[in-house]
């Protein structure tokens, strides 16, 4: 039997697919405002975006901007410094100009699958949710991908919220096989089971999640629905009490 699917509480996929800083250090001193100075573009565009990453993650807006349109002036199609124009833009509550960077890098580097992926939490978070999810889906494309493991997990999410629970199972199955302690896709997985009707599974998926992670609200409330679905009306009504003391 497969029941009404209601949405969890899931919390912001922007936060799921939390941005990761990259940071190195800057190994090259560019000097070019010297008359005397010839940097090596590509190293020079590589230090100032790096130096704009860095402010970025300091809030220091206005220095990443200096850092990051250096770059662009040295480097008008370098795709990561374009991503990161996207991010300082997201940062300042200019979608249409972070959605143009965006664009921008992609179209630089179509298979710049970090900028795909900022680029669906960026569309998630503007309510986009189809165009968040086309993006996630073709980022999954990429195998080689360091964090594909997070990447599967926020496409699992997605589909999830699109209501295509068949289309939610296998990326999040994939996340797990890869990352056997990601506790928010055990979580999705067993509300996807219970909502399906596979309670059995759903239990024991669930059951995995409290062994990872510190129970909430959410996990609480569906403990007690499970439990309630598999006849165990003692365990339905002390993870109710859980849940209403929580």
């Amino acid at each position: 039997m497969t029941r009404r699917h209601r949405p969890p509480s899931i919390r912001s996929l922007s936060a799921a697919m939390s941005l990761v800083w990259l940071l190195s250090g800057c190994a090259v001193q560019v000097e070019s405002n010297s008359p005397y100075a010839s940097p090596d573009n590509g190293q020079a565009v590589s230090a100032y975006t790096e130096l704009g990453l860095a402010y970025l993650k300091r809030d220091n807006l206005t220095r990443a901007r200096d850092a990051l349109e250096h770059a662009l002036e040295l480097g008008p199609d370098d795709p990561r410094a374009l991503e990161s124009m996207a991010l300082l833009y997201q940062r300042q509550d200019e979608p249409a100009l972070a959605e143009e960077y965006f664009e921008r890098a992609l179209d630089a580097d179509g298979d710049y699958t970090r900028a795909r992926n900022n680029y669906a939490a960026f569309l998630y978070d503007e309510g986009k949710l189809d165009a968040a999810c086309t993006q996630l889906q073709q980022a999954a494309q990429d195998t080689t991908y360091n964090n594909r493991a997070q990447l599967l997990a926020n496409l699992g999410r997605c589909r999830f919220e699109q209501g295509d629970l068949d289309a939610a199972r296998r990326p999040l199955e994939q996340a797990i096989a890869s990352d056997s302690r990601d506790a928010q896709s055990l979580l999705l997985l067993a509300r996807l089971d219970h909502t399906q009707g596979h309670d059995e599974r759903a239990w024991e998926r669930l059951q995995r999640f409290f062994t990872l992670a510190e129970a909430d609200p959410e996990s609480l409330e569906l403990a007690s629905e499970i439990a309630r679905a598999r006849g165990d009306e003692k365990a339905a009504a002390f993870y109710h009490q859980q849940h209403d003391d929580s």
